[in-house]
């Protein structure tokens, strides 16, 4: 969910009724807890005890196209409830294997269906034995017996009778298993696959004349099938004979046994009906209406003293039903769940915990909030388009319809079940908008109703009528009521309606992009007066409410726009609220908050004082045509409760949202508070240098930033082997992690390596790639791993150029010794000499810029005026017959830190300007090489200091602060020593290494 935030509330979603069932195949778990629904190329899989989506598993094939997605066909659940089999409309069967947890949504195994006719049934065995078996029919009279297990076709065969409408497997008493299909011309076959011999095991039976829609296995060897011909029949299936047939005068689309003598049976008129089998007789008594065509019936398992069982019908519901065997013939609805809405067009809270769903059909939805239960409210006879509750009464509430009229409902509180009070007509057209009076008028209750007719009406309402019992309100119900005042209240059709909580104001909208204000003068006939009216909307306005002070009426309009307008006399626009990129569908006035909702499906909360939109969410695919705020509640300690809204939108969600305000600051503040500590501890860590610890809790707070710093206090020798070794496994994990992101950056990769060497040398493959998450980032390390080893091979090429470079440049008279001496420490460690050779180069660089550079310098600032200050090495180069040669440099005047003239021109490699902060290091801080050259002219006691350029400085006697660049200590011969910059180098290196003597040795 998309959210973006200034400042302000919070709102997080509390429930969600989206649509998971768009008909075909269903299948219900053996505890009952599962319901698997298709839904398009999706199988939803609902969770009955909380009525919310728990897992989608999305299939999406790739058989010719890749934006093409395969749709399902049918699908089959085994009795064990482990295994899936779903069969698609491109010939593929794919198996899910539901052992593991369903939110990891595990894998399906697919397996090519052979055939070019499409799936029209199938089902696994019902026994035990049997469990990996199953059965398939085909449209075009074939029939296929798979093993689930090996994944193969075991036999097959293809009767001339028509389409396989259903298929069973069942076991009999002699351990052989039988395959009992029916087709749709009424014949129903029995087949014993024997191996390659399936015509002799073929076995036709003949009773049925229409499709057969049910096969069930009984006892002792019998099998019932029942048609649409209106008839059941119990067939012997060893014997293949006709023991029993009863007519049931109902075509049946679906049975369920529910004892051995006892059936249920469903069929097109929607009635849940039973059958004895001993006598076969139909029980008329106490039979269940459910609305529409019942598709099929689902597990039967005992609860207390009756049957629960799961019935699904036509138009996309599931209930669950209770047979209670104590009565004579009674099901009982306990739960219904409706399993796609539609677009919704209005929702309303009766109370905190029922909301009322009005979508593109003539029932009305009623959930409940907390247990996700759906009961629905047949009444109207084209779609509702509006509700309306009252401010007083949690039982009493108003619809109107596309049929031109409204009707008045009660919800009886004892029983659970909804009554419709009365039906109030007289619009020609659809009715848009509905209001029902609040508390202040209970002495003259009336309703206002608004229609696309471009009328307001007036209807009073009966006393009575409103405040009797059911029984009461059923005697005093009439057919329709009649208006007591209509008014033409607009050019156009009026769009909405709001009343005031106390000043009995009216406003309405209409498309003809006016607002206007009516006073309601209540009695025992209403009357409207017309006290005002707005034209400044560009658009039709879509909705109109009031605030709780009845001093603000806020509007929304197709122009984007909301405004706030003062209803103290007359209609003065106070403020516009700009924000929305689309038509402004639905409003809401929540104390100084605004909520809005557009045809983009963005929810947006402004403030009344600033003007600003504290915050917007993306709640729907579509437009949001549906908004509403839960009346105000106290908690038990007299604390009101956080805000709750609706919204519904034509992605047919209907989404609850709750405020987390109060919440989510308090998490913050605990957040805050608990970083403090943290930070706190991490600190005391660092400074007592307990660095294991430091670092097993900075994996643990999940800070990658804070475990680089602590590795950086480390050694990364023994002292990082140990501390890897502590660590748990997750830890370790952790970090490797992050080390996968180290390894990016070449500044840090040697820490990267050195983690990644210790894991590789600890831990044998198979450990490594059963870790959860180490798939997602253990690829990651072999680009730049490479990458890095690729850099280290340049710099071992650019090597060569060293010979060229120093001669040309004759900064020394030959480079046999150096070569020598770079030889003898290549011997010993090559990694020392490719490092000893890149230092070599790099200090050339320096020696040549220095000659031009310092020149330069020293002249520029001689001509300004301005004293330099120069530092002599010791030794220093002088200038000769055959090029440059080492001189002992004479003493400095003064000593150290003292200002001194230059001693020779600045043109000599040796001097430099320089910092006067620089003069005072000591000899014998200089780290010495026991290298020893003859043409170099100088021994251990006598180190040569390579000093690079550094910026000219006016003479000063202050202290200059230090440059960016050191002096490289141990240097020889005026260039580097191998061993500066090695201490970092060679754990970077090493692994390097060994992956290069890996690649040689491949």
């Amino acid at each position: 969910m998309n959210t973006t935030a200034q400042h302000g509330q919070e709102f997080e979603i509390q429930r969600r009724f989206d649509p998971f069932y768009s008909g075909g195949s269903t299948a219900v778990s053996p505890d009952g807890r599962l319901i698997y629904c298709s839904f398009g190329n999706v199988i939803n899989v609902l969770n009955w005890d909380t009525g919310s989506v728990i897992c989608r598993h999305i299939v999406r094939q790739t058989i010719g196209s890749k934006e093409e997605e395969a749709a399902i066909v049918q699908f089959s659940l085994s009795c064990d409830g482990g295994t899936l089999a779903v069969a698609y409309e491109n010939m593929l069967l794919k198996l899910w294997n539901l052992a593991a947890d369903l939110k990891k949504c595990p894998n399906g195994k697919i397996v090519k269906i052979a055939s070019r006719a499409c799936v029209h049934s199938m089902a696994y065995g019902r026994h035990p034995d049997l469990a990996h078996m199953l059965v398939i029919g085909y449209s075009d009279g074939s029939v296929k017996l798979w093993d689930t297990e090996s994944r193969s076709c075991i036999g097959g065969m293809k009767c001339k009778l028509g389409r396989i409408t259903s298929v069973a497997l069942l076991q009999l008493s002699d351990q052989t298993a039988k395959v009992v299909f029916g087709t749709d011309t009424g014949g129903v076959c029995m087949w014993k696959y024997m191996g390659d011999d399936e015509k002799s095991n073929f076995t036709k039976l003949s009773f049925h004349s229409a499709t057969v829609t049910t096969i069930i296995a009984m006892n002792n060897d019998q099998v019932l099938t029942a048609s649409r011909d209106m008839t059941i029949v119990i067939w012997e299936a060893r014997a293949h004979l006709l023991r029993r047939s009863c007519a049931l005068y109902e075509p049946v689309e679906c049975a369920i046994l529910i004892t051995n003598d006892l059936l249920i049976f469903g069929g097109e008129s929607g009635a849940v009906r039973f059958v004895n089998l001993n006598s076969g007789c139909v029980v008329e008594t106490n039979k269940l209406l459910l609305r529409s065509r019942i598709r099929a019936f689902h597990h039967c398992r005992t609860s207390g003293p009756g049957t629960v069982f799961f019935a699904v019908t036509e138009d996309q519901n599931i209930y669950q039903l209770e047979f209670n065997h104590d009565q004579n013939y009674c099901v009982q609805i306990r739960r219904q769940i409706a399993g796609n809405n539609g677009e919704v067009r209005c929702v309303a809270f009766l109370s905190n915990r029922l909301l009322l769903v009005a979508t593109i059909s003539n029932q009305l939805r009623m959930y409940d909030i907390e247990s996700g239960d759906c009961h629905l409210i047949d009444g109207h006879s084209k779609t509702i388009l509006t509700i309306s509750t009252s401010s007083w009464s949690t039982e009493l509430f108003v619809t109107g319809s596309e049929d031109g009229t409204a009707r008045l409902w009660k919800l009886e509180s004892d029983t659970g079940q909804v009554q419709c009070l009365s039906v109030y007509s007289g619009h020609v057209k659809s009715v848009t908008a509905v209001q029902l009076c609040h508390e202040n008028a209970a002495e003259f209750p009336f309703l206002i109703t608004a229609s696309l007719d471009r009328t307001v009406k007036i209807f009073s309402l009966k006393r009575k009528l409103l405040f009797s019992d059911g029984s009461t309100a059923r005697q005093e119900r009439r057919a329709a009521e009649t208006a007591s005042m209509t008014v033409v209240a607009h050019n156009k059709s009026v769009c909405c309606v709001a009343l005031s909580m106390r000043k009995m104001l009216l406003a309405t909208g209409s498309f003809d992009q006016t607002v206007k204000l009516w006073q309601v003068v209540p009695g025992d006939r209403c009357e409207l007066q017309s006290i005002g009216q707005s034209e400044l909307h560009g658009r039709g306005v879509s909705d109109v409410q009031f605030s709780p002070t009845d001093r603000l009426l806020a509007s929304a309009s197709g122009d984007c726009l909301l405004r706030l307008f003062s209803v103290d006399g007359s209609l003065v626009c106070l403020r516009t609220f700009q924000g929305h990129e689309s038509p402004v569908l639905k409003l809401a006035i929540d104390g100084l908050r605004l909520i809005s909702v557009d045809s983009n499906g963005l929810l947006k909360l402004w403030s009344l004082r600033s003007g600003l939109c504290e915050k917007t969410y993306d709640a729907h695919d579509g437009a949001a045509q549906a908004l509403a705020v839960a009346p105000p509640t106290s908690a038990a300690d007299g604390t009101s409760k956080p805000t709750v809204i609706a919204t519904g939108g034509d992605d047919c969600s209907t989404l609850v949202w709750r405020d987390v305000t109060d919440e989510r600051m308090e998490q913050a503040q605990e957040q805050r508070a608990k970083t403090l500590r943290h930070d706190q501890t991490l600190a005391n860590l660092l400074e007592s240098q307990r660095l294991s610890e430091a670092l097993r809790l900075a994996l643990h707070l999940r800070r990658p930033a804070t475990a680089l710093r602590v590795l950086k206090e480390m050694n990364l020798g023994d002292q990082l082997h140990s501390c890897l070794a502590g660590l748990q496994a997750d830890h370790l994990q952790s970090l490797l992690q992050y080390s996968a992101e180290w390894n990016t950056n070449s500044r840090y990769c040697h820490y990267a390596q050195s983690i990644l060497r210790f894991v590789l040398t600890r831990h044998t493959p198979e450990q490594i790639l059963s870790w959860p998450t180490v798939g997602q980032f253990l690829l990651a390390w072999i680009p730049y791993t490479e990458r890095h080893l690729q850099r280290i091979d340049r710099y071992k090429d650019q090597l060569p150029l060293i010979d060229f470079l120093l001669q040309s440049a004759n900064v020394l008279p030959t480079l046999s010794r150096t070569d020598q001496c770079t030889s003898k420490l290549g011997k010993s460690d090559p990694l020392s000499a490719t490092m000893h050779y890149y230092c070599l180069y790099t200090s050339a660089l320096f020696l040549l810029a220095a000659s031009s550079s310092a020149q330069y310098a020293s002249q520029q600032a001689m001509s300004a005026g301005q004293s330099v200050l120069y530092y002599k090495p010791r030794p220093y180069f002088e200038p000769s017959e055959n090029g440059y040669k080492i001189q002992p440099a004479p003493p400095a005047i003064g000593g150290y830190g003292q200002v001194s003239k230059p001693s020779f021109p600045a043109a000599h490699l040796g001097g430099f300007p320089i910092p006067l902060q620089q003069q005072q290091i000591q000899h014998d801080q200089l780290v010495s090489q026991n290298i020893a050259s003859d043409e170099f002219g100088r021994g251990p006691e006598k180190p040569l200091v390579f000093v690079p350029p550094q910026p000219i400085v006016p003479y000063s006697n202050s202290i200059v602060e230090e440059p960016s660049i050191p002096v490289v200590p141990g240097s020889y011969g005026g260039v580097p020593s191998p061993a500066y910059g090695l201490s970092t180098a060679v754990p970077l290196l090493a692994p390097y290494k060994n992956l290069k003597m890996q690649k040689a040795t491949n």
